[in-house]
C-alpha cells in the first residue's frame, strides 16, 4: 500500500512525457548500469573510428547514431565502460579472425585515445594499424603519447605491423602490469630498455621480434622489474647476458616463464642469472648458442614444468641434480651434444616425474646404447622423440603400453630387429609414427587391427612383406602413409584405393608391387603426392586429383598413349620414366602453369614435341625436362624459349636434328645441365653457350657437330668451381623417399665407361664433346675449366698439340682425347694431375718420352692408355727412348738454354775425329815405312784368321759326319 503513491506519481510523470528518462534512470537503479556513456568519450570513440581506414570484418558497425549504429557507447562491440561512471576502461579490438586471414583493422591509432581518461585496457592486436593500409602496412611508428595514458593498465599491440624505435615515454605508465610489443614485423628496435624500469609494476613482458641487438645491459634491466611473472625476448638479436651479481637474481623472486629462445646468447659460463631463478615454471633457451655442460643449478628449480634448450650446443650428460624436478613435464634438448649412453641418460632423469613427463624430444642429440625396457613406466608421455641418433637394439614391447603417446618418432637409428602386435598394444592415442631408416621388420598378422587411429604413418624401410600390410585396412584414417622400400611383393589390394581416397600423401614406391592402376584417380579429392615409382605395376596413364602436385610413377610397366585431358591444373612435378608408353606428347602439357619438373625419360615416345604455343606473358615455369631414351624427332625445341628457369635440360639418345640454335645462350640464362648426347644434331657448337655462367655439365658427345672448340667456353664459370647436389623436387615429402628428391640417374661416358651417375655426384663438373666432326686444335684457354671432373674430347679430327697447361685441371678425374690426330709430346704437368683416374690418349700421332708421375704409373691399364701413338717411348711401353730422342722429345724451356753448349760439343767431337783420321792416311801415303809396315800389319792379321776359320769349319763338317 505504501507503493501506490509512488506509482500515481510516476504515472503522473509518465503523462507529463518523462516516461523515457525515468524508465531508464529507474532501470539503472534497479540494474546497477548506466544507461548512456559519457558524451565527451563518446565523441573520442567516433574519432578513433574515423582514424581506420577500413574494417573489412564490420568490427565497428555498432559505433555510432544512425546507420544501424547504437547510440550507448557502452554497447558497442568492444567497448567496456565502468558501471558506476560511464567512463570508457576498456578497448578490446582484438582481430580474432586472423587466423582465417583477415587484417581486421586498417589505420592508425588516434590521439583522441587521449580523451579517454579513465582507459585502463587498450588491447588493438592483430590488426593492421601498422601505416594505413595498402603497401605501407609497416609504416607508422608506435605514438609517443601512448606514454600520457595514466592509468593504462594492459597494452596489447603484438602483430599490428608497427615500426621504428620504442618511445621512451612509455616508461611512464608506471601502473601498466601487461606490455605485449611482440611479432611486429614492421621492425620494431629499441637501442635503450632502459625506460622498461619506470614500470615497477609490470608482471607480463613480451617484446620478442623487437630487435634489441644494440641494448646494452638489457638483462640488468629486466632485473630491476621485480613484479615480473613472464618475460619473453625470444628473437630480439640478444648477443650476451649481462653480468649476474646475486643481488639481480635474487629480484627476480616471482619470474614463472622465461622465454629468450631464438636468440644468439652464446655464454660459455654456467653462472648466467637464467640458471638460477628457483621460482621458474617454464624455461626456453633455444635457438641460442650456448657451448655449455647442462648447469648443476637446474636442479635448484623444484618447479620447473617446461626445459626446452633445443638447438643449442651444449654437450653431456644432464646433471644428476635433475632428480629434484619432480613436476618436470616437457623436456626438449634437441639438437645438442649430450654424446652419452641412452640408459645413463634415462636413469638420470627425475623419477619422481615419469608419471608426470608428458614430452620427451631428444633429436639429433648424438644418443647411442638402447632403449630402457621400462620406458613404458612413463605413462603420461604424449610426444617421444629419439630420431636422428644412434640408438641400437631392438624397441622394448614396453613401448606399447604408453596409452596417452600421440607421436613417436625413431627414426634414422640403428635400431633393428622385429615389432609385432605387443609394440602397439595399447597406443590408443597415437596419430603420428615415424620408425624409417633403421633395420626393422614388422610381424604383424593380417587379421590384426591395430588399436590407434593413425593419420601419419611412415614406414620407408621397414621391412613389412612379401605380403601387402592387411592391417592397414584397418587405418582410413591415415592421410599421409609411406610403406616405400617395405620388401612388398604382393598384388596390391582392390580395397586399397577406397580405403586411400583420402589420403593427402601417399608413397608406396620402391617394392615390387603389381596390378592394374585405375584408369582415373579423381575420387582422390585430397591427394596432394602419389608416389608409386619403382614397381610392377600396369596400365596406362589415370586421370589425376584435382588438387595433385607431384606424382610418380617412374620405373614400372605402363603402357598405351598419355590421355589428352590430364586434370591435377597444378601439377608442379610428373615423373613417368622408365616405362612403355607410346605415342606422342599431349598439347596439354603446356597447360600446366605450375609445372616444374617433367620426366619422360626412357620410353617409347615418338614424334615432335607440342610447340606450346598459347603461352602467357610469364612463360612456362619448367626448371628441369628430361627426355632422353625415346624416339622424339624434329630440331630443338621451339618452345624451350620460354622456359627461362630451366636448370637441367636432357635430349639425350633421341632423334633430333638441325643446328643447335644461338637463342640457347640467351633464352635458357639459368641452365646448369645441357645434355644433347646421341641425336643427329649438325652445325658448330654455338659461341653463345658462353653466355650461360652456371653450365656446369655439356654433353654434345656422339652427333654431327663440325667446326672447332671455341675457345671463349672457357667463359663458363659454372665450370670452374665445385658444385653442391643439385635439387630438383619442388616439393618436398617425407620418411626415406620424402627428402628431397635429386635427378635419379644421370647417364654418361667418363672414366672410359657408360655410367648412372646417381644422387649425390649429380653435381659433376663435364664437358664431353666426343665422337663429334670437330677439327683444329685443343684450345689452350680450357685450362682454365679448374672445376672440371670429366673431358672427354675423344673420336674427332683434333689436331694439334696438348695444352701445356693441362696441369691446372686439379680436380680431373677422367681425361679421355683418344682417337684423334693430336701430334707433338705429352706435356710433363700431366702427371701433375693428382685426382687423375682415367687416361686415354691411344691412338694419335703423340711422340717423344711419357711423362714420369706417381699418378701416371698408378693408373690402370698403362699400355693401353698410349697406344696407336708410334712415336712414344719409356715407361710404361717398353719402346726405350735413344739419348738424343729421350732429350729432344722432353726439351723445355730451360733445356733449350744449353742447347747451344751441347751442339758445339758435338761439333768439336766430330772434327777431331775427322782431322786425326786425316793424318793417319796422310803419313801412310808420304812414309814408306809406315806404308810397308801396316801393309805386313794386315796381311799377317788375314792369315791368322783364315787359318781359324778353315780349322773350325773342318772340326764342325767332321762332328756332322759322324752323328749321321
Amino acid at each position: 500500500m505504501a507503493l501506490l503513491p509512488k506509482l500515481r506519481c510516476i504515472g503522473s510523470m509518465l503523462c507529463a512525457g518523462g516516461a523515457a528518462i525515468i524508465f531508464l534512470t529507474l532501470s539503472a537503479s534497479v540494474l546497477g548500469v548506466v544507461g548512456v556513456c559519457v558524451p565527451s568519450e563518446r565523441a573520442a570513440l567516433l574519432a578513433i573510428k574515423r582514424g581506420f581506414s577500413s574494417d573489412p570484418d564490420g568490427r565497428l558497425a555498432s559505433w555510432g547514431a544512425g546507420g544501424g549504429g547504437i547510440p550507448d557507447c557502452c554497447r558497442w562491440d568492444g567497448v567496456v565502460c565502468d558501471n558506476a561512471t560511464g567512463h570508457v576502461t576498456e578497448l578490446r579490438l582484438h582481430n580474432a579472425r586472423a587466423d582465417d586471414g583477415s587484417t581486421g583493422l586498417d589505420g592508425e591509432i588516434s590521439p583522441s585515445l587521449l580523451d579517454l581518461p579513465r582507459l585502463a585496457y587498450l588491447d588493438l592486436s592483430q590488426n593492421s594499424i601498422g601505416g594505413g593500409g595498402g603497401d605501407n602496412l609497416a609504416a607508422s611508428p608506435l605514438p609517443r603519447f601512448l606514454g600520457s595514458l595514466s592509468d593504462l593498465r594492459y597494452l596489447n599491440l603484438s602483430s599490428t605491423g608497427l615500426a621504428g624505435e620504442i618511445p621512451p615515454q612509455l616508461g611512464n605508465l608506471s601502473r601498466l602490469q601487461y606490455l605485449d610489443l611482440s611479432s611486429n614485423s614492421g621492425g620494431l628496435y629499441s637501442g635503450d630498455i632502459s625506460w622498461l624500469v619506470g614500470l615497477s609494476s609490470l608482471e607480463y613482458l613480451d617484446m620478442s621480434v623487437v630487435n634489441l641487438n644494440a641494448s646494452v645491459g638489457w638483462s640488468g634491466v629486466v632485473n630491476k622489474l621485480p613484479s615480473l611473472r613472464v618475460l619473453a625476448l625470444s628473437n630480439c638479436g640478444l648477443t650476451a647476458p649481462a653480468p649476474s651479481p646475486a643481488p639481480a637474481r635474487a629480484n627476480l623472486t616471482r619470474l614463472q616463464k622465461l622465454d629468450l629462445s631464438t636468440n644468439v646468447i652464446n655464454t660459455s659460463t654456467v653462472n648466467s642469472w637464467f640458471w638460477d631463478v628457483p621460482t621458474l615454471r617454464y624455461l626456453d633457451l633455444s635457438g641460442n648458442a650456448l657451448s655449455i655442460p647442462f648447469p648443476d643449478a637446474l636442479g635448484n628449480m623444484t618447479n620447473l614444468q617446461v626445459l626446452n634448450l633445443q638447438g643449442n650446443d651444449m654437450v653431456g650428460m644432464i646433471p644428476a641434480t635433475l632428480q629434484r624436478l619432480c613436476s618436470l613435464q616437457v623436456v626438449d634438448l634437441t639438437v645438442n651434444s649430450i654424446n652419452g649412453d641412452m640408459a645413463e641418460f634415462m636413469r638420470r632423469l627425475p623419477r619422481c616425474a615419469f608419471k608426470n613427463l608428458q614430452v620427451l624430444q631428444l633429436s639429433a642429440v648424438n644418443m647411442s646404447g638402447h632403449l630402457p625396457k621400462w620406458i613404458g613406466e612413463m605413462s603420461e608421455l604424449t610426444i617421444l622423440d629419439l630420431s636422428v641418433n644412434k640408438l641400437a637394439g631392438e624397441i622394448p614391447e614396453g613401448i606399447g603400453k604408453l596409452s596417452n603417446l600421440t607421436r613417436l618418432f625413431l627414426q634414422n637409428n640403428f635400431l633393428n630387429g622385429s615389432l609385432s602386435e605387443e609394440h602397439f598394444a595399447d597406443l590408443v592415442s597415437l596419430e603420428w609414427i615415424d620408425l624409417s631408416l633403421n633395420s626393422l621388420i614388422m610381424e604383424i598378422k593380417p587379421s590384426w587391427k591395430p588399436p590407434c587411429k593413425l593419420v601419419y604413418a611412415y614406414f620407408p624401410d621397414v621391412q613389412m612383406g612379401p605380403l601387402f600390410p592387411a592391417w592397414i585396412k584397418h587405418q582410413p584414417s591415415i592421410k599421409y602413409l609411406d610403406i616405400s622400400n617395405a620388401g612388398i611383393v604382393d598384388e596390391l589390394p582392390t580395397w586399397f584405393w577406397r580405403s586411400y581416397s583420402d589420403a593427402v600423401y601417399l608413397n608406396i614406391s620402391v617394392n615390387q608391387i603389381s596390378g592394374m592402376l585405375p584408369p582415373s584417380l579423381k575420387f582422390m579429392r585430397s591427394a596432394l603426392a602419389i608416389y608409386l615409382g619403382s614397381n610392377n605395376l600396369t596400365g596406362s596413364v589415370p586421370l589425376l586429383p584435382e588438387k595433385l602436385l607431384v606424382l610418380d610413377l617412374s620405373r614400372n610397366s605402363l603402357s598405351g598413349p598419355f590421355p589428352q585431358e590430364f586434370g591435377a591444373p597444378e601439377l608442379v612435378e610428373l615423373d613417368v620414366s622408365s616405362n612403355k608408353i607410346s605415342g606422342i606428347v599431349p598439347t596439354t602439357l603446356c597447360q600446366f602453369p605450375n609445372l616444374l619438373h617433367l620426366d619422360l625419360s626412357n620410353n617409347n615416345l615418338t614424334g615432335r614435341l607440342p610447340k606450346c604455343r598459347n603461352i602467357s606473358s610469364d612463360g612456362l615455369g619448367l626448371t628441369t625436362l628430361i627426355l632422353y631414351r625415346n624416339n622424339f624427332s624434329g630440331e630443338f625445341p621451339e618452345f624451350l624459349k620460354h622456359c627461362r628457369s630451366m636448370t637441367f635440360l636432357d635430349l639425350a639418345q633421341n632423334m633430333f636434328s638441325g643446328i643447335l640454335p644461338e637463342w640457347i645462350g640467351r633464352k635458357l640464362p639459368s641452365l646448369t645441365h645441357l645434355r644433347l648426347k646421341s641425336n643427329r644434331f649438325s652445325g658448330s657448337i654455338p659461341t653463345q653457350l658462353t653466355q650461360l655462367p652456371d653450365l656446369q655439365f655439356l654433353d654434345l658427345a656422339d652427333n654431327r657437330i663440325s667446326g672447332s672448340i671455341p675457345p671463349s667456353l672457357a667463359n663458363m664459370t659454372g665450370m670452374t668451381q665445385e658444385h653442391l647436389p643439385l635439387v630438383l623436387n619442388p616439393l618436398t615429402g617425407y620418411g626415406a623417399s620424402g627428402n628431397d628428391r635429386i635427378v635419379d640417374s644421370l647417364p654418361m661416358v667418363t672414366k672410359g665407361q657408360d655410367r648412372s651417375y646417381t644422387s649425390g655426384v649429380i653435381y659433376m663438373v663435364s664437358l664431353d664433346l666426343s665422337d663429334n666432326v670437330l677439327d683444329g686444335g685443343i684450345p689452350e684457354e680450357l685450362s682454365s675449366l679448374t672445376g672440371l671432373v670429366n673431358l672427354n674430347l675423344s673420336m674427332n679430327h683434333l689436331t694439334g698439340t696438348i695444352p701445356q697447361k693441362i696441369g691446372a685441371l686439379q680436380k680431373l678425374e677422367s681425361l679421355d682425347l683418344s682417337i684423334n690426330a693430336l701430334s707433338g709430346g705429352i706435356p710433363s704437368s700431366l702427371s701433375d694431375l693428382t685426382s687423375l683416374s682415367h687416361l686415354n690418349l691411344s691412338y694419335n700421332n703423340l711422340s717423344g718420352r711419357i711423362p714420369s708421375g706417381n699418378q701416371l704409373q698408378a693408373l690402370a691399364n698403362p699400355a693401353y692408355i698410349y697406344i696407336g701413338n708410334a712415336g712414344l717411348c719409356g715407361p710404361p711401353l717398353s719402346k726405350n727412348c735413344s739419348s738424343e730422342n729421350s732429350r729432344t722429345s722432353q726439351l723445355d724451356l730451360h733445356e733449350l738454354k744449353g742447347l747451344s753448349d751441347a751442339m758445339s760439343l758435338y761439333f768439336g767431337l766430330a772434327l777431331g775425329f775427322v782431322v786425326g783420321l786425316w793424318m793417319v792416311f796422310f803419313c801412310l801415303l808420304f812414309v814408306k815405312t809406315w806404308r810397308i809396315a801396316y801393309f805386313q800389319a794386315v796381311e799377317k792379321a788375314y792369315d791368322t784368321v783364315h787359318v781359324f776359320v778353315a780349322v773350325r769349319w773342318a772340326k764342325c763338317r767332321e762332328k756332322k759326319t759322324a752323328t749321321s
